[in-house]
């Protein structure tokens, strides 16, 4: 043992002592990726990147903590809320609902209304025994008393169709006459249809003119050009189908047949085609314009609500036929007139000598009336 201790204290001994290698150094580990959420932190908490990478022993663990702090965070929310979702099923009934989560309070939808529907005309009913024949003729016998001149002309009219058996000498001529008495005056529509006729003479000339130059003679009508343009086109087609613009071949037809024939041309409406019936052809026909319709309707012979065409419908088939041409036009003649029967009590053509004393008042209960004028086809 001496021997031993002497050898190591010079340095010798039995093997040589020599230095034992160091342990290599362990490099140091890439700093771990920062997640998204922890770059956000990062850079929230400097406002220079440059100054994080420039020191990794601060910035790095502060990042690393911020990132731990918000999953813990999180983590935390996400368990306390399945807790408190498993616990308030637990909770009474008062509890339960403070602790639930407050939801938007949805209105119910009022159920919606369904659109207003404008209220149909109404219809005659059927089987109305209304006009009955006594009333029409005490209404025609009454008024011919205030209106004489009506019956007068009416008289003058039926004798030269009872003297050609119904044969007006041109039908034509009834056709384009009652185009051009439609939303105007009488004096109006009967000074058209001369200045037509006296610029041209027949119904070929009318129909080699221009169209400016027949609306330049019915201008005085109005809404000449619509007119000339309707009446020059009716006689082309006719002229077209039969050779000639002649409507004589009307007289050959039933009353059903002439209305089918007559609708085809633009202008030629119910009421229309329903004058020429009567006052071209000679049938019995009971044409209901504005007048006429006021008037039933406060008699009561057709609903307050009726359009021209129900009530021509119904009162063209109720009207006796011996009074359908003097009372269609004694009862247009004093809608015109009578303060009583006419539109919003403002007649057209008031009496000179004042407010005449209405018979139809005096013999029939009269009924409101709509106020509503309707024009005329």
């Amino acid at each position: 043992k001496l021997q031993f201790l002497y050898l190591i204290g010079r340095g010798e001994g039995a093997f040589p002592l020599r230095r034992l290698p160091m342990p290599p150094k362990k490099k140091a580990k890439p700093a771990p990726k920062r997640g998204k959420k922890a770059a956000a932190l990062s850079s929230e908490s400097s406002s220079d990147e440059s100054s994080v990478s420039s020191a990794p022993a601060r910035g790095r663990p502060r990042a690393k903590a911020a990132a731990k702090r918000k999953r813990r965070d999180e983590s935390s929310s996400s368990s306390s809320s399945s807790s408190s979702s498993s616990s308030s099923s637990s909770l009474p009934a008062r509890k339960r609902k403070k602790a639930a989560p407050k939801k938007a309070a949805v209105k119910e939808a009022a159920p919606k209304k369904p659109a207003g529907k404008k209220t149909a005309a109404a219809k005659v009913p059927a089987g109305s025994d209304r006009p009955r024949p006594e009333e029409c003729f005490l209404a025609t016998a009454e008024l011919a008393k205030v209106h004489p001149e009506v019956v007068a002309r009416n008289d003058a009219r039926r004798q030269p169709l009872l003297e050609s058996c119904g044969m007006r000498k041109c039908v034509t001529d009834a056709v384009v006459s009652t185009m051009l008495s439609q939303n105007t005056t009488d004096a109006n529509s009967k000074a058209a249809f001369r200045n037509l006729k006296t610029a041209f003479p027949t119904w070929d000339d009318v129909m080699a003119a221009k169209v400016d130059e027949i609306e330049a003679e019915i201008r005085v009508a109005g809404l000449a050009r619509t007119r000339a343009e309707r009446i020059k086109a009716m006689l082309e087609q006719v002229t077209e189908e039969r050779g000639k613009p002649s409507m004589q071949y009307l007289h050959k037809l039933g009353d059903e047949e002439v209305k089918t024939e007559l609708k085809r041309f633009k202008g030629l409406g119910p009421k229309t085609i329903s004058c020429v019936l009567l006052f071209g052809l000679g049938r019995a026909e009971f044409p209901v314009d504005t007048h006429v319709l006021r008037i039933t309707q406060s008699l009561g012979w057709v609903p307050p609500t009726a359009t021209r065409e129900s009530a021509y419908t119904h009162l063209n088939a109720t009207v006796p036929k011996d009074v359908k041409m003097d009372l269609h036009c004694l009862l247009v003649m004093h809608g015109k007139k009578c303060h009583t029967c006419a539109a919003n009590g403002k007649p057209q053509f008031p009496p000179a000598d004042g407010p005449m004393e209405c018979p139809l008042a005096a013999h029939f209960d009269l009924l409101r009336r709509p106020n509503k004028r309707k024009k005329e086809d």
